[in-house]
C-alpha cells in the first residue's frame, strides 16, 4: 500500500505509535543487587523521621491488617516488617481520621505526600486524600487506567521519497533530479526508451455488478461472443452482472432502449425500439470510445463508470485508452488498457497539482518508474499490471488532468516535461530513475517525522537505494505539511489488549537512529510490565495502528477529577441514635472509627474515645453534648425554690473540693437548654435570673417548672476524653462541671483536635488541652466559669478561627486558671486567625496568662476587652 500527500489510506503499511512523554532509554542489563531487607530500610527511615517529624510524641499503635503506627510532631509514619514505611503528615492524616482511618473507602497510604499547586496530595489504596491551604481537605477517586492520546508526526511507511518533503525542497529552488537522488540516493535519474509506448493494464473495479455511460461521443461495444460490434450514441448506458460463468450485459441507448436491433415476433423484419435484454458473453467484452487511439474522430469522448473510484460517490471518468469487462472470481472486472507513459501518468493522482512543478516533475518520474517495474507482469488476482487505488498508485483517470483553474494543464505539462516524443507525439523516451542498470523500486509516502526509514526496517529486503534520509523538510513550515504533528486516541481496551495486559497505567517507549518508534514497555498499575517492538506495537493489525511510526508522546488522557470536600458524616462507621448509651457505642467500634451522632442532645459523662477515634455530630446547633440534671421547682413565697444536695453548703474559694458541680463559686441554671442569668441578691431575682442560697443549698426563680419550662443544672465532670489522634467536632458542649482544675472537654492525647464546636456555659474549664499537638479550630470556647482553654504539658497546640470569648466569670482563685487562655508548665500554644475577648480575672488585657515558661503566641488575631 502507498500513502501519500494526496490520498492516504488507512491501510498503510505504517504502523502506529502512543504518543508518551519522551523517548525513555533502552533498559540496560545490569547485575542486580537484593535490596536491604525491608525491616533494615524502616528501621533507617524512622530514625530519619524521628528528626524530621519532630519526634514520637505517642505511644506505637496497630493498624487493622497488623502494620504499625507511630506519632510524630508532624504526622505518623506506618510501617510494617513486610510493607515499607510511609508517612502521612498532620493535614492529610486529619483527612485520613475525617474518613475512617484504614476502616474507610481510602484503605492505606500506597505513596509519599507530592504537592499538587497549593495543594498537598497523597495516594491511598482507595483514592486521593488532598489538604488545601486554607486547612479544608477533600478526597478525589482512586485513578482507573484509561484511554491515552498518542502523538507524533509524519504520515506513511516512511520509505523512499517523502511528499512534503519533496514539496519543500522545491519550494527552496531544488529540481525534480535533486529531489530524487536524494531520497533515492545513490540512485540516478536516467531518460529511457524501454516500453516508451507501451500501454500498461489498469484494474478500475471489481464488483458483483456494475454500471457505465458514455458522455460527448459514441461508444462501442465489441462481443466476442457474438462476433459483432454495437454501437451507441453519447448518452448511451452499459449495465454488467454475472450468470454462471458469464459475463452479462444490457445495452441501452440514451431514451432507455435495446441498443441491438432484434427480431422479437419472429415475423422476419427486425423490431425497433425493442425492449432491453440480457446478452450473455463467455470472453471479454471490449468497449471503445470516441477520440481516443482506438478509435480516433474530432469528438473527445468520456466513459463515466460507477463505484470506479473508491474515494468519491461521483462516478469515475475516463477518457484514454480501450476497457474490458469480464468475469474474475465470480465478480464483474473492468479493467483499462492505455499508454504508460503519458495517459496514465495523467490521470495519476498522488500530490496535488498546485504543488511547485519540480515536485510534480519528481512524483511523475518515480509514478512513472514504479509502473514500469510493473507493466510486465500481470497479475492473476486482478487481470491487471496495477490497480487504481493506493495498493500500488492512486490512479483516477481524466477527473485529475480535467482539474480546474488549470491545475490539471500544470499537472499533464509535469508529466510532458519528464518525456520526450516522436515526430507523430508517441512517447519515445520517459525519464525514470535507476540502479546499477535497473529500475528502481522508487517507494513514496506523505512525510516522515524528520527522517526517511530503512527499507528492511518496514519489510524484509534491504535496498541500497532506500537508505534512512535525514529529512529535515517534511517538518519545514513550507512544505504546508498537515502532519507535521498529529494525535490519536488510543483506547484502554485496545492498549490492554496489545499488551496482553489487564489494563495499562504508563507506556514508556524507546527511539531508533531514524527517530521512529523501537520499542514500547507497558505498566499496569500493579507494577506488571511488557514489552513490545516497535513495529509490533504501532502495526494496524497486532498493535494500536498507529498513523505513522515518528511518535512524539504517549500519554493518558485524564479527565479532571472532581474534588469532593470531606464532611466526616460521609464517612460513618456508626450511628448513635439520641438516647442510646453511647459509651457502649464507642466500646463496640473499632480504633480510627467514625462514630456518627444524630441530631439531639446527647449525656456523656466522662466518655473516653479510643485512639484515632472521631466522634462527629450532626451540627454544632443542633447536637448537644449535655452535662445537665433536671431539677424541678416548689413554690416559696412570691418565687420558685429549687433544691440540690449539688449546691454547696457555702462558696468554695479555692481547690480542695471532690465533686464537679461543687467545685465552683456558682452553679448554673438552665431552662429549656439556655443559661439564665445569676444575680447577687434574692431581691434581685426577676424573670429569666436566679440566685442561689448555698446556705440552704438552693437556687431562686421566677417561673414554676412544667412540661413547658424545663430546668436543668450543670452536673457531670466532662463530656469526652480524646485519645491520640481522636477527633471531636460538629457538636455543642454545655452544662458540665469540672472537678479541679479540669475542662469540659479534655484534649489528653497528641494531635487530638476539636473543631466546629461551641463549647460554652460550663462550670469550669471549657477545653482543657494537655496532649501534644493539639488543634482546636473554628471553634466557639465561651461564657465558660474558668478559662476558655488552658494547657500544661502540651507542646505545640494549635488554636486557629477560634473564639474565645467572655470565659472566667466564675472567678475562684483568679490568679491560675481563668481569663480566655491559661498555659503553665511546659505548654506551648500557637493562636492564629482567632478572636481573644471579654474574658475575666485574666489581670492584663491580653486574654492570654503565661505562668512557669509556658509560652502562648498570638497572631492575625483579634483581641480586645480582655481584663
Amino acid at each position: 500500500m502507498r500513502p501519500t500527500a494526496l490520498m492516504l489510506a488507512a491501510t498503510l503499511f505504517v504502523g502506529v505509535l502512543i504518543p508518551g512523554t519522551a523517548a525513555a532509554a533502552a533498559p540496560s542489563i545490569t547485575t542486580m543487587v537484593p535490596a536491604a531487607p525491608i525491616a533494615e530500610s524502616n528501621a533507617t527511615y524512622l530514625a530519619k523521621a524521628a528528626i524530621s517529624l519532630g519526634g514520637a510524641d505517642a505511644t506505637t499503635g496497630k493498624l487493622k491488617d497488623g502494620r504499625l503506627w507511630r506519632s510524630h510532631g508532624d504526622g505518623i509514619v506506618v510501617y510494617s516488617d513486610t510493607r515499607k514505611a510511609l508517612t502521612v503528615r498532620n493535614a492529610l492524616a486529619q483527612a485520613w481520621a475525617d474518613t475512617g482511618w484504614e476502616n474507610g473507602r481510602f484503605g492505606y497510604p500506597t505513596a509519599e505526600q507530592y504537592s499538587y499547586g497549593a495543594d498537598t496530595r497523597q495516594a491511598f489504596t482507595g483514592g486521593i486524600l488532598g489538604a488545601r491551604s486554607n486547612g479544608t481537605s477533600y478526597w478525589l477517586p482512586a485513578p482507573k487506567p484509561g484511554d491515552f492520546t498518542l502523538a507524533g508526526s509524519g504520515w506513511g511507511h516512511g520509505v523512499g521519497m517523502s511528499q512534503y518533503g519533496a514539496r519543500s525542497m522545491a519550494e527552496e529552488g531544488k529540481s525534480a533530479t535533486s529531489i530524487l537522488q536524494y531520497y533515492y540516493n545513490p540512485a540516478t535519474v536516467t531518460a529511457s526508451t524501454s516500453s516508451a509506448a507501451s500501454d500498461i493494464r489498469v484494474q478500475l473495479l471489481k464488483s458483483a455488478t456494475s454500471s457505465l455511460s458514455v458522455a460527448g461521443g459514441k461508444m462501442r461495444v465489441i462481443d466476442p461472443t457474438a462476433k459483432k460490434t454495437y454501437t451507441g450514441a453519447a448518452g448511451s448506458t452499459l449495465s454488467f452482472s454475472r450468470s454462471g460463468t458469464s459475463l452479462s450485459y444490457t445495452f441501452k441507448t440514451p431514451a432507455g432502449y435495446d441498443v441491438i436491433a432484434r427480431d422479437l415476433n419472429k415475423d422476419g423484419v427486425r423490431d425497433i425500439n425493442p425492449a432491453p435484454q440480457a446478452n450473455l458473453v463467455t470472453g471479454k467484452l471490449r468497449i471503445q470510445w470516441e477520440g481516443t487511439r482506438a478509435w480516433p474522430a474530432s469528438t473527445a469522448a468520456t466513459l463515466l463508470i460507477n463505484k470506479s473510484n473508491a474515494e468519491s460517490t461521483s462516478p469515475g471518468i475516463y477518457r484514454h485508452g480501450v476497457l474490458e469487462a469480464g468475469i474474475l472470481s465470480d465478480q464483474v472486472n473492468l479493467v483499462t488498457s492505455l499508454r504508460l507513459n503519458d495517459e496514465y501518468l495523467y490521470g495519476l493522482a498522488e500530490v496535488p497539482s498546485s504543488w511547485p512543478s519540480a515536485v510534480l516533475q519528481a512524483q511523475a518520474m518515480a509514478g512513472r518508474t514504479y509502473a514500469m517495474r510493473k507493466v510486465n507482469t500481470l497479475k492473476s488476482s486482478c487481470d491487471c499490471n496495477v490497480t487504481d487505488e493506493t495498493l500500488d498508485q492512486k490512479f483516477t483517470g481524466f477527473v485529475k488532468e480535467n482539474e480546474q483553474l488549470g491545475y490539471g494543464a500544470k499537472w499533464k505539462a509535469a508529466v510532458d516535461a519528464t518525456l520526450t516524443r516522436t515526430s507523430t507525439g508517441v512517447p519515445a523516451t520517459g525519464k525514470v530513475v535507476m540502479y546499477a542498470g535497473r529500475l528502481a523500486d522508487t517507494l513514496y509516502f506523505s512525510s516522515s517525522g524528520g527522517a526517511t526509514r530503512n527499507s528492511e526496517d518496514v519489510w524484509s529486503t534491504p535496498f541500497p537505494y532506500l537508505r534512512s534520509r535525514s529529512d529535515p523538510w517534511s517538518l519545514k513550515t513550507n512544505a504546508n505539511n498537515p502532519y507535521k504533528t498529529w494525535s490519536q486516541k488510543i483506547t484502554q481496551a485496545k492498549l490492554a489488549q496489545v499488551f496482553g495486559l489487564k489494563e495499562v497505567a504508563s507506556v514508556a517507549f524507546t527511539k531508533s537512529a531514524d527517530l521512529t518508534i523501537k520499542s514500547a514497555t507497558a505498566k499496569s498499575s500493579t507494577g506488571l510490565s511488557k514489552t513490545l517492538t516497535g513495529n509490533a506495537f504501532r502495526g494496524s493489525s497486532t498493535g494500536v495502528g498507529a498513523f505513522s511510526a515518528w511518535i512524539t508522546s504517549i500519554k493518558p488522557i485524564v479527565a479532571a477529577p472532581v474534588a469532593t470536600t470531606i464532611n466526616p458524616r460521609n464517612f460513618c462507621t456508626t450511628t448513635v441514635k439520641v438516647g442510646a448509651n453511647l459509651a457502649t457505642a464507642v466500646s463496640a467500634a473499632v480504633e480510627g472509627a467514625v462514630i456518627c451522632l444524630d441530631a439531639g442532645t446527647h449525656k456523656p459523662n466522662n466518655l473516653t474515645l479510643k485512639p484515632r477515634q472521631s466522634l462527629a455530630g450532626n451540627t454544632r446547633s443542633n447536637t448537644r453534648l449535655d452535662g445537665t440534671v433536671a431539677v424541678s421547682t416548689t413554690v416559696s413565697g412570691t418565687l420558685q425554690r429549687i433544691y440540690s444536695t449539688k449546691i454547696p453548703a457555702t462558696a468554695p474559694t479555692g481547690l480542695a473540693c471532690t465533686t464537679g458541680n461543687l467545685c465552683n463559686s456558682t452553679q448554673i441554671l438552665y431552662a429549656n437548654g439556655a443559661a439564665l442569668k445569676r444575680v447577687t441578691s434574692k431581691a434581685a431575682v426577676v424573670g429569666g435570673t436566679y440566685w442561689i442560697d448555698h446556705k440552704n443549698r438552693s437556687i431562686y426563680t421566677t417561673k414554676a417548672s412544667s412540661t413547658t419550662n424545663k430546668y436543668t443544672m450543670a452536673s457531670a465532670t466532662r463530656s469526652v476524653n480524646l485519645g491520640t489522634w481522636s477527633k471531636l467536632g460538629n457538636v455543642y458542649i454545655i452544662g458540665y462541671a469540672n472537678p479541679s482544675n479540669t475542662g469540659a472537654l479534655w484534649l489528653k492525647g497528641a494531635h487530638s483536635t476539636l473543631y466546629a464546636s461551641t463549647v460554652a456555659w460550663n462550670h469550669g474549664i471549657g477545653v482543657q488541652s494537655n496532649g501534644q499537638s493539639t488543634t482546636i479550630s473554628g471553634s466557639l470556647v465561651r461564657l465558660n466559669g474558668q478559662s476558655g482553654i488552658t494547657g500544661s504539658t502540651g507542646k505545640n497546640s494549635i488554636i486557629k478561627s477560634t473564639e474565645i470569648s467572655a470565659n472566667g466569670w466564675a472567678g475562684y482563685k483568679p490568679t491560675t486558671f481563668t481569663g480566655g487562655i491559661a498555659a503553665s508548665g511546659s505548654a506551648t500554644m500557637k493562636v492564629s486567625g482567632s478572636k481573644i475577648l471579654d474574658n475575666r480575672a485574666v489581670g492584663n488585657t491580653s486574654g492570654v496568662r503565661t505562668t512557669n515558661g509556658a509560652v502562648v503566641s498570638v497572631s492575625t488575631s483579634t483581641v480586645s476587652g480582655n481584663s
